[in-house]
């Protein structure tokens, strides 16, 4: 069977003395009887209402102490409301038991008999949508009927009441976390201390806000924070309104948010509906006299309004209140909530409270579903993480930006930059005593004075380099790096010639002597031993492959027996030779690999010091360090012509070159390099033109090289960690961020501005403590595309319509 048999829809309307009682349901079934209407139900229900306002006016609901006894009221309210409730109660049971009404009486008990057959295993109930003309019987308390009594029936029937006339359709409701807004009205001879702890118990399953009345606003501040906040674009879901209210024939009721000031709904409408189309669903007035209200605010589509039908009592509310709010807590829906309190109006508190029960009424719109606050799940959660549209883009864009090699070596470029500056602004610039590398380059000039004819440039005269070499003997340098690949012979025999003796001559001297070499499938290719320009038994090599902008590190899946960076090696054996007692000597008598032997030894070496925190660093999560230009070049290595060093191998004018790494390269002459039409340097970062006064325009490898030796010596390893974390940090910070902001009560301009100053401000501190970390930690953290996300996330939620 259809759901739609099981929903009823009851209209009763009175013309003179006759009541017409229509019920349809299902697919047009109907059934229609005529009864008259009883003038005695009137006046039992004058009577009872009559009752019922004298004891509730009345503070005297126990006896009074006078002269040490009990004085006797001269009229016992107490009872009189019960007598007037069991008479005006006993005349409406009987009128709805009325032989005309059997029928109708009859197909809602089988239907509901059928419907708990058909469905064993639900908690879905009969529903029964009255309605009722004109509003002397809408003050009844048909919640009350018993209609399941003369069929036996024990299934639940829910009668729900709703307006004659609807005009607008109900709404979806709003995605989110719950959110409920707590207007509290004048508070004249009333208290909401017991309604506001209730609502605040709520807070750990839905956002609460409370506006309203104080003493310190104007008529005017208060109508302005309620109507705004009731329009405020996040959107509401429950609406709650505690204070004085009335009925109203042409405004749909009236609510006392003051002193001496009111608003009626008609004037609120326009804020109200904009509520609605943003999901509000419930409305609960707890105060007097609501059935206009209700009418109004279901005309209006809200999908369920709980008013009182007649005046009420602070301490009844209150009781009330509480009650119905812990069935929402308990993720009950409206209607249980309401039937949960009023039961505990009926049962606990027949004596203190007589006849409240009578009071509560729900009005729903026939299109809308019972609300209950939801039981928040994980998915619900992880729902609400999914980014708006806005934060969807400025996501999208970060990511392919952060995946980017040429806008990574951008920012990375702009950052060192930055970091050189910042340095340089707060004195922290090192001072070691000397460069730790001297940089040996064949500049322009170099060639100029060597007169050497362009086919000797590529490759390099080696007889040329053969002069270097031997200077830096004379010097006693004893760590020197070649920075040029012998792998093919040179037109000039002699050149090689006089390299092979003059590299004799310097290991025969000591001298550690690195060539370098070319990564070519796992394997080295550099000098070819068949020139015999040396031999691996005593001179080392090393590849010089880097990607641009980091420190070239040992691969973990290989043996740096078999492949090791150049600067990497030239280190280690640098730091070995002095920290290790016993240290091999190169010499040309050796019959044993030199590298394979050198790093056995540094291998067993254990002892703290600067070899063993070299030899055993490892790249945390396998992040690769970064080239540090905001170090100046003159920190890291000492700049020698080649010429100079040539015609002027005077230990005076170079008394460092000793105690330095030697390097010897090409300069940034465009002649030169690896082949022609590919000189060995790149444009010079901004950090270096920043260092240099905007004089030097490239970088050559060499330099590069100098760095990473630098790096290797001084221990200077930044770990740059990833856009793409700080990104997703950025993420969750932001949303954790906008949560806040969405919990807030409507911003102010003034705590907007707030809110965007302290997002930038935020941004900004994470970028001088960035800078700061960089220097101190060695850790590199990225901050546009981060700070970007995050603001993104943060500000359009600042510049929502959420005024005060």
């Amino acid at each position: 069977m259809n759901n739609s048999n099981y929903i009823f829809n009851l209209k009763v309307q009175k013309i003179d003395q006759i009541c017409l009682f229509e019920l349809t349901w299902g697919k047009g079934q109907k059934l229609n009887t005529q009864i008259n209407y009883p003038p005695v139900l009137t006046q039992r229900y004058q009577d009872w209402r009559r009752a019922y306002l004298n004891f509730y006016r009345s503070d005297n609901m126990r006896g009074r102490t006078v002269d040490g006894g009990v004085a006797k009221l001269t009229v016992d309210l107490h009872a009189e409301i019960v007598k007037a409730e069991s008479k005006f109660m006993y005349e409406f049971h009987r009128w709805l038991r009325s032989a005309e009404l059997y029928e109708i009486r009859a197909q809602i008990a089988q239907t509901s008999q059928q419907f708990s057959k058909d469905n064993p295993d639900t908690n879905i109930a009969i529903q029964i949508f009255l309605t009722c003309a004109p509003l002397e019987l809408d003050r009844f308390p048909w919640e009350a009927w018993e209609l399941g009594n003369e069929f036996a029936t024990n299934e639940a029937i829910q009668i729900i009441r709703t307006p004659l006339n609807i005009s607008t359709e109900s709404q979806e409701k709003r995605q989110g976390r719950p959110r409920i807004l707590a207007i509290l009205g004048d508070d004249t001879g009333l208290n909401f201390k017991a309604e506001k702890e209730a609502l605040k118990s709520l807070m750990r399953i839905a956002d609460v806000e409370f506006v309203g009345w104080q003493p310190q606003y104007t008529a005017a501040q208060v109508i302005q924070e309620i109507t705004e906040a009731i329009a405020d674009d996040r959107g509401w879901d429950v609406l709650f309104f505690a204070g004085h209210s009335n009925e109203t024939d042409l405004t749909g009721g009236e609510l006392g948010i003051a002193p001496d000031v009111s608003i009626s709904i008609k004037e609120i409408a326009p804020h109200l509906s904009a509520a609605k189309k943003r999901g509000l669903q419930v409305a609960i007035f707890n105060s007097c006299s609501g059935l206009s209200i209700a009418d109004a605010l279901i005309d209006l589509g809200f999908g369920q309004v709980v008013v009182m039908r007649e005046p009420i009592h602070n301490s009844v509310a209150q009781g009330f209140m509480v009650r119905f709010l812990q069935g929402l807590a308990k993720h009950m829906d409206v209607y249980e909530s309401l039937t949960e309190a009023r039961q505990f109006l009926r049962m606990d508190k027949s004596h203190t409270y007589p006849s409240s029960y009578l009071v509560p009424s729900l009005f729903c719109h026939p299109g809308a579903e019972l609300y209950r606050i939801p039981a928040f799940h994980w998915q619900q959660r992880l729902r609400q993480s999914i980014p708006n549209r806005l934060e969807a883009i400025a996501l999208a864009l970060s990511l392919s930006l952060g995946f980017l090699v040429p806008v990574q070596e951008l920012l990375l470029d702009a950052r060192l930059f930055t970091q050189s500056v910042y340095r340089n602004v707060t004195a922290q610039i090192p001072t070691e005593q000397a460069p730790p590398v001297a940089l040996v380059q064949i500049d322009t000039e170099s060639l100029y004075r060597a007169q050497m004819p362009s086919n000797q440039l590529l490759p390099m005269n080696r007889s040329y380099i053969s002069k270097l070499v031997d200077s830096t003997r004379k010097l006693k340098a004893s760590v020197v790096g070649l920075d040029f690949i012998f792998d093919t012979p040179q037109q000039n025999l002699s050149g090689d010639k006089d390299l092979r003796e003059t590299v004799r001559q310097a290991v025969d001297a000591n001298m550690w002597l690195m060539f370098a070499a070319v990564l070519e499938e796992n394997r080295e290719v550099g000098t070819n031993e068949a020139f015999d320009i040396n031999k691996w038994d005593w001179t080392l090599q090393g590849y010089i492959d880097a990607y641009p902008n980091f420190v070239e590190m040992p691969d973990a899946q290989q043996d740096c027996r078999k492949t090791c960076p150049f600067a990497y090696l030239l280190s280690l054996v640098y730091l070995a030779k002095d920290e290790i007692e016993g240290f091999p000597q190169p010499n040309t008598n050796r019959q044993q690999n030199l590298r394979a032997e050198v790093l056995d030894i540094i291998q067993k070496h254990n002892k703290p010091g600067n070899l063993s925190a070299l030899s055993q660093w490892r790249s945390p999560f396998g992040l690769q360090p970064i080239l540090d230009y905001s170090i100046p070049p003159k920190q890291v290595y000492q700049t020698i012509p080649a010429w100079q060093l040539i015609e002027q191998p005077d230990i005076n004018k170079f008394p460092l070159m000793s105690k330095q790494v030697v390097l010897i390269a090409v300069g940034s002459d465009e002649r030169l390099g690896i082949a022609a039409g590919q000189p060995d340097r790149a444009l010079a970062p901004r950090a270096i033109s920043y260092w240099t006064q905007y004089k030097q325009t490239w970088l050559t490898g060499g330099e590069t090289l100098a760095y990473m030796v630098h790096h290797f010596l001084t221990k200077r390893l930044v770990i740059p960690i990833p856009d793409i974390w700080m990104i997703g940090i950025a993420i969750i910070l932001g949303k954790i961020t906008v949560f806040i902001i969405k919990n807030q009560s409507r911003l102010s301009l003034s705590r907007r501005r707030q809110i965007m100053a302290g997002s930038i401000g935020a941004v900004t501190l994470y970028g001088i403590g960035g800078l700061q970390l960089y220097i101190s930690g060695a850790i590199l953290l990225p901050w546009f595309l981060p700070s970007a996300v995050f603001l993104a996330y943060v500000l359009p939620a600042t510049r929502r319509n959420n005024h005060a």
